[in-house]
């Protein structure tokens, strides 16, 4: 009696296992590798562009690369490698490229960006220049990349319009940045010209900072009117004067729609307002005049306070 029943118990467990086996296996939690998901996208090098046999450090490092050279990428990997085609199959790490457009200052002789340059070099930041390309999209990759780091990436839309970004904060934005801007000009009977630069798609930059830059000739007043994110609205933020410089900065943390009217102006500025235009400049919001006018409950949330811009409640 007790051999047939162990037996019969001894058989019931073989079959469990056997039954089990396949299960199990299934239920067992293996390591998983990085996701490769199939791209068809120039992208161009940064300087220094190292490019590897293999998507790890560890590989043979194949070439390095200078700088504005285009690439084509056919595949990205989660762990932040791109597969690239350059005659041979090879790897490189997704911060060593961008899809934004090539980098470097293309001309010298453009006072806009050279300006720009000056500014970030005298506030001890990287000068990243990024030509954009017929799409005008910053991808979030991209632009992740320099997260963190004191650069200021430039991009020129048009040639009254560039935008740059000061990266400090460890932020990322969620969704590429589309520089698509429509432009409206309109004049008035008195010769006041108002534009209006109309973008696709509004994206708040939390913990960055945008500074519009208009190139509108000297001798005039520029009123800057950033469109709020919640309402719409163009409210006023200041009045920048281009007789100290080509360009008029405008510090939010948006990218939003933004409005802009000049008149000309019959005398030369004063002291103070040169000492203002000076730290508007640099980016530097209302060193000197940070009075309570520029305080209102639209606008402030959208400004930083120094030259850490961080969040400041009045």
């Amino acid at each position: 009696m007790r051999k047939g029943f162990k037996k019969k118990a001894a058989a019931v467990l073989m079959a469990a296992a056997v039954l089990c086996t396949p299960v199990c296996a299934d239920m067992a939690v293996y390591a998983k590798g990085p996701t490769y998901t199939a791209m068809q996208d120039t992208y161009y090098t940064k300087d220094n562009c190292v490019v590897y046999a293999e998507p790890t450090y560890t590989s043979t490092v194949l070439t390095t690369i200078g700088p504005n050279i285009p690439v084509q990428v056919i595949g990205a990997y989660s762990n932040g490698w791109y597969r690239i085609n350059i005659g041979v199959i090879c790897y490189v790490k997704m911060d060593s490229v961008t899809s934004a457009g090539a980098i470097g200052i293309k001309n010298n002789a453009d006072h806009q960006i050279a300006d720009a340059q000056k500014t970030a070099a005298e506030l001890g930041y990287e000068f990243v220049y990024l030509t954009l390309n017929k799409q005008k999209v910053i991808k979030k990759d991209i632009y992740n990349s320099y997260v963190g780091k004191k650069v200021i990436l430039y991009t020129k839309i048009d040639d009254e319009l560039g935008v740059s970004f000061k990266m400090l904060y460890e932020d990322k934005i969620k969704s590429d940045i589309d520089l698509n801007v429509t432009k409206n000009v309109t004049v008035n009977d008195t010769g006041s010209r108002t534009v209006q630069y109309l973008f696709n798609n509004d994206v708040e930059l939390k913990g960055q900072l945008a500074i519009f830059q208009f190139r509108t000739g000297y001798d005039k007043a520029v009123d800057i009117y950033p469109s709020d994110m919640e309402t719409g609205a163009f409210v006023l933020m200041n009045t920048y004067y281009t007789e100290f410089s080509e360009f008029a900065y405008a510090p939010v943390t948006q990218v939003a729609d933004i409005m802009i009217t000049e008149a000309e102006i019959p005398n030369s500025l004063t002291d103070k307002q040169r000492n203002i235009m000076a730290d508007h400049r640099k980016g530097i919001k209302y060193q000197i005049d940070d009075t309570s006018e520029y305080r209102s409950e639209v606008v402030h949330g959208k400004l930083r306070k120094d030259t850490e811009y961080v969040d400041y409640e009045y």
